[in-house]
């Protein structure tokens, strides 16, 4: 494999239609089939099975990948109501709680605390093997306590613990939702926790995040926010936004 092969292999990726999402093949994909590729010629490197490595210094992609899709209340009542009934537990959690997919479905009723309102994962079940505790939204305690719960415990989705990808996406598109995947419901987890006034310290702990870079990623902050931007020099006689500086100004000028 030469650098010039490598070239032309990623130029015809970027071209192509994934068969399971249908969608352009992204940099992200093909970053991570160059880096498998990379990772076999090292090891035949390493057994003498070839001389050199001649794309171990290729350089990635640019990656694009931040999703900046987020749904309001009404758009996630309409995909709930659409969901299968198997799917509306993972969704509804999805969706307010900041947990990854596997974490979800892999979810026991040992690790759920009805009484004290939290959801305790040990350090083998996150991404970055360290435990953490999770608060629980009032409507995921409801529906939880309306789940049949085993003697004995175990898995709370079931031992299949498979995510229907299929019938997630037929709920997308009978809500009338465009360009949304299940991990973007954690997104809107993480965005709604700030908007309700939560600092970001206790998003992180509730979520998993170790650096500011990656819990930044699930945050969009938008225009109508912004334009609640405080000013120091606003405060007086005002709450210091522009919205009601204008305000001001306009009755004003009625006066």
């Amino acid at each position: 494999m030469t650098q010039n092969r490598l070239e032309l292999f990623r130029k015809k990726r970027l071209t192509e239609i994934s068969a399971r999402k249908g969608r352009p093949v992204k940099p992200s994909t093909i970053n991570r089939d160059v880096a498998n590729l990379k990772a076999m010629l090292n090891k035949a490197l390493d057994h003498s099975k070839i001389e050199s490595n001649l794309i171990g210094w290729v350089k990635p992609l640019e990656e694009n990948n931040v999703r900046e899709r987020v749904l309001c209340q009404e758009e996630f009542e309409s995909l709930f109501v659409h969901c299968t009934a198997s799917l509306k537990g993972l969704v509804l959690i999805a969706y307010y709680l900041p947990m990854r997919q596997g974490e979800i479905l892999d979810l026991t009723w040992e690790e759920i605390d009805l009484k004290t309102g939290f959801i305790r994962l040990g350090g083998h079940r996150t991404k970055n093997k360290t435990g953490r505790v999770i608060p629980l939204h009032p409507r995921i305690i409801e529906y939880l306590q309306g789940m049949p719960r085993p003697i004995n415990g175990g898995y709370v989705f079931g031992q299949s613990r498979r995510f229907n990808r299929k019938a997630y996406n037929k709920a997308v598109i009978a809500a009338g939702i465009v360009d949304f995947n299940f991990h973007d419901l954690r997104h809107c987890a993480i965005n709604n926790l700030r908007l309700a006034g939560n600092d970001h310290f206790t998003i992180k702990e509730a979520s998993g995040h170790k650096t500011d870079i990656a819990f930044q990623r699930y945050n969009l902050v938008t225009e109508e926010e912004m334009k609640g931007m405080k000013w120091l020099d606003l405060k007086q006689g005002t709450s210091g936004t522009m919205d009601t500086y204008m305000d001001t100004i306009a009755k004003t000028r009625i006066v």
